[in-house]
């Protein structure tokens, strides 16, 4: 019988928000991660290349939220109604139809500061967590995993080198994980620039935005909302990481343990 192949995956991470709960910039820090097959990633950078050369004959563009429903920079044009109708349609289909899985952590820093949180705590658990959730799936299939945050200072980074280094040496006593399966499934962490440009980057970046939107939604607080969040908030929903309908009873105890949309404190 042939061996069957072990599948790898990363993690692509990016956050939305200030961490620090005395900057009222933001009431939100949220961690946002983007899982895809290394299988997967040629298709889905096709399929983004070929929406990007459509609306603007470069593939150079930048999926990112902000300038998506502020309609600015490369997106003014969507400020024509019939382009921004199509436009949405082509991200839509994309999105629903790219294998990806999403997994978010979300802080609310009125409550954080209430309970004394500071921004090295908020660092430091919402690192942890999507890490944790992360390694837990590939766990259930026994994959190999690297993750991939894009770098914004050389403090942000140290906290995710530190969250990796808590599993690399600890494991997850409390379900029975040893450091040594944690090394043999999660192999790697790399920082990259916005320069990079990876298409699974924007996507953890679209759907950061989409986060805060259903965070509001949740606790029924007012937010900006039109035909982008409306479509966004429907995907968000089917691409979240849910349990397989098949999965076995052996793997439940990961399964069953993975928080994809957490929320802190």
């Amino acid at each position: 019988m042939e061996e069957k192949e072990q599948k790898s995956y990363k993690l692509f991470i990016d956050e939305l928000g200030t961490a620090s709960p005395k900057h009222l910039d933001s009431e939100l820090y949220i961690l946002s991660g983007c899982s895809v097959d290394d299988s997967e990633r040629s298709k889905i950078k096709t399929w983004s290349d070929q929406i990007k050369f459509k609306y603007w004959g470069r593939t150079d563009v930048v999926f990112h939220s902000r300038e998506i429903w502020r309609r600015e920079n490369d997106f003014s044009l969507l400020k024509d109604k019939k382009i921004r109708g199509e436009f949405l349609d082509d991200l839509e289909k994309f999105l629903l139809c790219s294998k990806f899985k999403l997994f978010f952590v979300v802080v609310d820093k009125n409550i954080a500061k209430k309970k004394a949180w500071n921004d090295v705590k908020i660092y430091n658990e919402t690192c942890r967590w999507l890490i944790r959730n992360f390694l837990l799936v590939l766990l259930t299939n026994d994959s190999k995993g690297k993750i991939i945050v894009e770098s914004a200072t050389g403090e942000k980074d140290f906290y995710f080198h530190k969250a990796l280094s808590y599993y690399l040496s600890g494991g997850i006593p409390e379900i029975n994980v040893s450091h040594e399966k944690v090394k043999e499934v999660l192999t790697a962490i790399s920082f990259v620039t916005k320069n990079n440009h990876d298409i699974e980057e924007q996507i953890a970046d679209l759907f950061a935005y989409i986060a805060k939107c259903k965070y509001f939604q949740k606790r029924k607080k007012k937010f900006e909302s039109g035909d982008y969040e409306e479509r966004m908030l429907k995907l968000i929903n089917k691409k979240l990481f849910k349990i397989p309908k098949d999965a076995k009873k052996s793997k439940m105890k990961f399964f069953e343990e993975v928080k994809p949309f957490l929320i802190l404190p």
